[in-house]
């Protein structure tokens, strides 16, 4: 991971000297150009008919369950092996698994039984990535929409070896479907990391947190099976103080 960073850096600094020799000097970069080339981060895309548009905090879509969508990468084409992470609010119920099918396929399976609550996503799964991705930039949304979410139950596909392009390219990245008609719980997130490195040595580039795919859409919530039996506890108390008052 070391050697990856240290070349990409030397890559950065030697653009910047050319750049600087030509007598352009860095405040005459494009804002993005510059940022890609510090972060090289992935972007979630949508095909089709329900974009999703980055919005500056993430990059929402009604399209459930979620159909040809993808990842690119600034700059591209990069070439490494693409995990996809489905984050399920963890107050909601959903499938034990995800099916993820297209351009390649997998099945993204519960990373832990323990939600991702603080901190930031990589550091959860136990990785190193760039850019960060903190809960805090996740969860404002899913609690617009999902008041009760403290978090996430992360669900994680290793898709293998993949080729990720450059946004003006995108549908030449893979396309990726969730099988089976599969949908996600309202106000879930997909991201993914790509590694260029390997597994010994990995290099880890995460999705930038505007460019997370966010679903706005959703069918009917489903409260956790603990919700569920406070609110059946609730529902007898009820029932046992109106058979108290009726005996009277």
């Amino acid at each position: 991971m070391r050697g990856g960073k240290v070349t990409r850096s030397l890559a950065r600094s030697l653009a910047l000297a050319v750049l600087m020799t030509a007598g352009i000097g860095i405040g005459a970069l494009p804002t993005l150009a510059f940022a890609d080339l510090v972060e090289d981060p992935l972007h979630g895309y949508c095909s089709g008919t329900a974009q999703c548009v980055d919005n500056g905090t993430n990059s929402p879509t009604g399209n459930n369950p979620p159909q040809n969508f993808g990842f690119t990468v600034s700059p591209g084409p990069q070439t490494g092996t693409l995990f996809v992470d489905i984050l399920v609010p963890n107050n909601e119920s959903s499938a034990s698994s995800f099916a993820i099918t297209g351009t390649l396929s997998g099945t993204a399976t519960l990373f832990s039984a323990t939600p991702w609550t603080s901190g930031d996503l990589a550091s959860y799964l136990g990785i190193s990535a760039s850019p960060n991705n903190s809960i805090g930039a996740y969860l404002p949304s899913t609690v617009g929409l999902d008041p009760g979410a403290t978090g996430f139950f992360v669900f994680q596909a290793n898709l293998g070896t993949a080729t990720l392009q450059d946004a003006p390219n995108p549908n030449v990245s893979p396309l990726l479907n969730l099988s089976g008609g599969q949908s996600l719980p309202l106000a879930s997130y997909i991201v993914g990391f790509l590694n260029t490195g390997s597994p010994t040595a990995p290099n880890f580039i995460a999705t930038a947190n505007s460019g997370a795919i966010f679903e706005t859409s959703g069918p009917p919530r489903v409260p956790e099976p603990t919700t569920l039996l406070l609110i059946g506890t609730s529902l007898l108390a009820v029932g046992a103080g109106a058979w108290r008052r009726r005996q009277r």
